[in-house]
């Protein structure tokens, strides 16, 4: 992610005294679009850079100019930082990273003790999942068709469809899973 590239827009924009609306106008790019930009909460493609560019009336190697290419954060969670956001004698999920609403993707740590079950869940349309099975084995329940997956094992799906994870073992499982677009 370009860092700090909102705040470019934002600036040369106000400089010439043009507003988002006006932005939004000869851009043709969506107003809602052009402030998550400048905030951002999004970058913006390249087609969108370029159309902002042009209104500022300079090329795109002036508008990233002084635009930090870094990834915006490396975030590094020590153990006991862990947030546990669902805790029962059955399971445990606990977050891998921090502020993870900002992130397109959730890693999580799903720990299922043996005969014990996560319940049935669907989450709306364009949500994904990917499962890497760190230790045991589980049974997936997906969309009436069940995936048994070893340790090692992976299961990437649309998480629009009705899941449940499932251990029918008398050890405990862990799951090293991801869920994109952030969830929590």
């Amino acid at each position: 992610m370009l860092k700090n590239l909102g705040q470019r827009i934002r600036q040369l924009r106000k400089n010439r005294g043009v507003t988002l609306v006006e932005m939004a106008q000869k851009t043709g790019v969506a107003q809602a679009t052009l402030s998550r930009i400048e905030t951002g909460t999004m970058t913006g493609t390249l087609e969108s850079h370029e159309k902002i560019a042009e209104v500022l009336g300079i090329g795109l190697a002036e508008l990233y100019s002084g635009v930090d290419r870094r990834y915006e954060e490396i975030a590094h969670l020590p153990t006991e930082d862990r947030r546990v956001t669902h805790h029962t004698n059955q399971f445990q999920i606990e977050l891998l990273t921090q502020e993870s609403s900002k992130k397109k993707i959730t890693p999580i740590l799903i720990t299922i003790q043996g005969e014990s079950r996560i319940p049935m869940e669907n989450l709306e349309r364009g949500v994904e999942k990917f499962f890497f099975v760190l230790e045991g084995e589980v049974k997936v329940l997906l969309d009436a068709k069940t995936y048994t997956l070893k340790e090692n094992e992976t299961l990437y799906f649309d998480a629009s469809l009705p899941h449940q994870i499932s251990n029918d073992s008398k050890s405990r499982a862990r799951i090293l899973a991801a869920v994109s677009p952030s969830r929590f």
